[in-house]
């Protein structure tokens, strides 16, 4: 290289030394591929993953008794996500509001299924058979028909299509649940008009 060359590359930092008709170099070695990439990984677990899995537990236990309390006292903010917003209220209130065969079919049952295993009579057990299948019937036909009357007056409240994803398996559960242990707790009286 000539002196000339030399001056310049003496103004230049290190990093980069511009060489006539050659590359830029860099003015440190490449590093080798291992431990290029030891920089880039990180370990996927931390190292004490036992207090870790205790410390999530201890958090999940704490959220699940906040939204426990929030359904027993009716705090929306902290319910679970699927009990929250005017819309699942609304379907809610109009279910609590209502007296319902479906939220006495579990109780029936058992008035039914107790005296059947002691019934011998072969035509008591028919008709003992035959009244139970008449109530659950029954309680279908009513599912059907409150269901309709729903959707109609959620309809005429909150416009077509608004009505959230999965409201008819929420609407059944709900309804076929015994009122002192529906969650959220009910929040209107028997026979109240849901506006």
């Amino acid at each position: 290289m000539s002196k000339k060359h030399d001056d310049i590359a003496a103004d230049i930092p290190d990093s980069t030394v511009e060489v006539p008709g050659g590359s830029a170099k860099k003015g440190r070695p490449t590093p080798k591929r291992k431990e290029s990439e030891a920089k880039h990984n990180r370990a996927l677990l931390s190292g004490d993953t036992k207090a870790d899995r205790a410390a999530q537990r201890a958090k999940q236990r704490e959220q699940r008794e906040r939204e426990y309390l929030a359904m027993r006292t009716g705090d929306e903010a902290n319910m679970p996500f699927e009990h929250r917003g005017p819309e699942r209220r609304y379907i809610r209130d109009f279910i609590d509001a209502r007296w319902s065969l479906g939220e006495w079919l579990i109780p029936v049952m058992f008035v039914f299924l107790i005296p059947s295993l002691f019934i011998t009579d072969t035509r008591m057990s028919i008709a003992v058979t035959a009244a139970f299948y008449g109530v659950i019937a029954l309680a279908v036909v009513e599912v059907i028909w409150v269901r309709s009357k729903l959707k109609k007056a959620f309809d005429a409240k909150f416009g077509l299509g608004r009505l959230p994803r999965g409201w008819t398996f929420y609407f059944i559960t709900r309804y076929m649940n015994i009122r002192r242990f529906r969650v959220p707790k009910p929040k209107v009286n028997r026979g109240d008009t849901v506006k």
